[in-house]
C-alpha cells in the first residue's frame, strides 16, 4: 500500500514539475520578436563598423603621400609598442604567479 502511495505522489510531483516549466516558456511570437531585435541590432552594428572603416580610408586617401608615409610609420611604432612583451623562456617559470580570485 505504502509503495502504491509513494509512486502515486511521485507521479503528482512529475506532473506539477511539468505544468511549471511550461507556464514559463514564452510564445513563439515574442521569440520570434526577440530574434529579429537581435538580428536588427546585429546588422546595424556591422553597418556602423563598414561605415567607420570606409571613413577612415577616405581620410587617409585624402592625405598628401608625406603624411600617409607618416601616418603608416606610426601605426607600425604603436602595433610595436602595445605588444605584450614576454619574459625570457629561462625566467618565466620562476615568476611568481597572480593570485586567482
Amino acid at each position: 500500500m505504502k509503495l502504491f502511495i509513494r509512486k502515486i505522489l511521485l507521479i503528482l510531483l512529475m506532473i506539477s514539475i511539468s505544468l511549471i516549466s511550461d507556464g514559463q516558456k514564452q510564445s513563439r511570437k515574442v521569440r520570434q520578436a526577440e530574434k529579429k531585435m537581435e538580428k536588427a541590432e546585429k546588422q546595424k552594428k556591422k553597418d556602423y563598423e563598414k561605415a567607420r572603416k570606409k571613413s577612415n580610408k577616405h581620410k587617409f586617401k585624402i592625405q598628401p603621400k608625406s603624411s600617409q608615409e607618416m601616418i603608416k610609420n606610426s601605426r607600425k611604432e604603436t602595433k610595436r609598442n602595445n605588444r605584450q612583451k614576454k619574459d625570457c623562456f629561462i625566467t618565466r617559470p620562476f615568476k611568481k604567479r597572480k593570485a586567482r580570485k
